[in-house]
């Protein structure tokens, strides 16, 4: 019997796509993970879920299997890693410096910035960058962050003895006006309606989420087809706006400082922070080869889009903590009584005396991580272990799993600040806390985040006594870019009357 042309065009096809795949396959085979059924959408099937029931799935899948595991996303295969010793390997490696595909899904919000960069682009200009978020600016984004702190206790006035309310949203605006601060040193004579951007945020890492979750949006062709595609159009004209005030920010401000005071490199100790705006059309200037001013813009969006968001998040989440747990909240009032005497003035010296504040905003980051899961893709073949990881798959860094793997932490499910005392952290493997990633993909911003928030959370701590009505039990958590309550982030809050 004949077998017909088209059975052989299709064994044919099948044949090549094993052949050029059979590295994966092989690796699937030796991994542990669930049971993909269907040959072409894998394990896709248990990703879609109810956005609320996602971080539930995720850790089915994680918590029955060791590390490395796989499992197949539509026909990706994917690995995911929670081991530290892995995860340094991993992270320490320049083989691992490419974030996965899916970045480019945040490329339509964010440009090519430091976030969604890759290779030796984004070597050359996180360098650049790196000094902006260094000690010699601390002092002046402090004394800004000090500001809107202030403003932001104007703005919880409305609901001192009130219901609980979501704060985070609130935080937002505060964060966002900060930032913005900071970047184009705000006047309030811009023809853009700056309010709407925090929303803009939130919703377009929703929309981030979903295309990952959803395989079928993977492929533009089929995503244009969704109504996310739609909304995305729209923040691209709210970003190009943005853009242009930026543009114009720095024709004015740049000029303005070129003719009134010297350049940054000869800028006197004492002198008030620039713009970031200014600081990066210097670097411009300075750096054509290596920096376009489009690539600029990229920048600005990103540190705006970026920093609101999961900084407000933290905060949130430290404020539900504080709530839960009076002790403690005591125990930071008392530090920042101690700390800052009389005057209750908030410098940079003061601030870095906050040790235990600090450990506090830490454990959020433990229990609550800005980044959960964490994606790579493999661009050279690397051994982990006794497996060959081949070109072709993802690595995810499984960030929350490690975060609360009993093994590392002695009270892995509670909110423990003295997991980060001295002792603690020396016994502990480094690479099981990751609060900002680490290797060269590591946040350049970090020590300015602890700052920011620190301030905003000793100004809210010394102002309101925070109550939360959750408890760590009752507390249900889910999964997007982020981690976060599903139910809100609920405090009430009443005037402090001990000050």
């Amino acid at each position: 019997m004949f077998v017909s042309w088209q059975v052989l065009c299709i064994a044919t096809i099948v044949v090549v796509i094993i052949f050029k795949r059979w590295k994966l396959y092989l690796l699937s085979w030796q991994l542990p993970g669930p049971m993909a059924y269907l040959p072409i959408i894998g394990n896709g099937l248990t990703m879609m879920c109810d956005p609320k029931d996602m971080l539930t799935q995720i850790l089915k899948i994680t918590d029955s299997h060791s590390s490395p595991l796989r499992i197949w996303i539509g026909p990706k295969l994917v690995i995911l890693v929670n081991d530290p010793d892995q995860l340094q390997t991993i992270m320490q490696s320049s083989k691992f410096t490419e974030k996965s595909f899916v970045y480019r899904f945040l490329e339509p919000f964010l440009g090519k910035g430091l976030f969604t960069s890759k290779g030796l682009k984004h070597k050359t200009e996180r360098k650049l960058l790196q000094h902006m978020f260094g000690p010699k600016f601390l002092e002046g984004y402090s004394k800004l962050f000090q500001k809107h702190a202030q403003n932001l206790l104007q703005v919880m006035e409305n609901n001192v003895g009130k219901e609980a309310f979501d704060v985070l949203h609130i935080l937002h605006e505060c964060a966002f006006k900060a930032t913005m601060d900071i970047i184009v040193e705000h006047k309030n004579d811009d023809t853009i309606d700056y309010t709407v951007y925090p929303k803009l945020v939130r919703r377009f890492y929703h929309i981030f989420s979903q295309r990952i979750l959803n395989f079928w949006m993977h492929w533009d062709l089929t995503y244009k087809l969704s109504r996310y595609f739609k909304e995305e159009q729209e923040m691209r004209d709210v970003v190009s706006k943005f853009s242009e005030v930026c543009k114009n920010r720095k024709l004015g401000e740049t000029s303005e400082r070129a003719n009134s005071q010297t350049k940054l490199s000869e800028m006197p100790e004492k002198r008030e922070t620039p713009s970031v705006v200014e600081m990066m059309f210097q670097m411009v200037e300075a750096n054509p080869e290596s920096l376009t001013e489009e690539e600029f813009i990229d920048h600005v969006v990103t540190f705006v889009a970026t920093s609101q968001d999961t900084q407000s998040s933290a905060i949130a989440f430290t404020l539900m903590m504080m709530g839960i747990h009076k002790a403690i909240q005591n125990n930071v009032l008392e530090e920042l009584y101690n700390v800052l005497g009389d005057s209750k003035e908030l410098r940079l010296e003061n601030i870095n005396k906050l040790q235990y504040l600090e450990m506090c905003i830490k454990e959020s980051l433990r229990l609550f991580p800005l980044g959960p899961f964490l994606p790579r893709d493999v661009v050279q073949s690397f051994n982990l272990g006794k497996w060959t990881i081949p070109v072709g798959c993802a690595v995810i860094l499984g960030v929350y799993n490690v975060h609360r793997d009993p093994k590392h932490w002695e009270k892995p499910e509670e909110f423990y600040p003295e997991h980060f005392t001295q002792e603690a952290v020396a016994k502990r493997h480094p690479y099981a806390f990751l609060p900002f990633s680490n290797g060269p993909r590591r946040c350049i911003a970090q020590q300015y985040s602890y700052v920011n928030m620190k301030i905003v959370l000793a100004n809210l701590l010394l102002n309101y006594e925070i109550e939360c009505p959750f408890t760590m039990k009752n507390l249900k958590l889910t999964t997007d870019v982020s981690i976060r309550p599903i139910d809100g982030y609920m405090v009430n809050i009443s005037k402090r009357v001990n000050l």
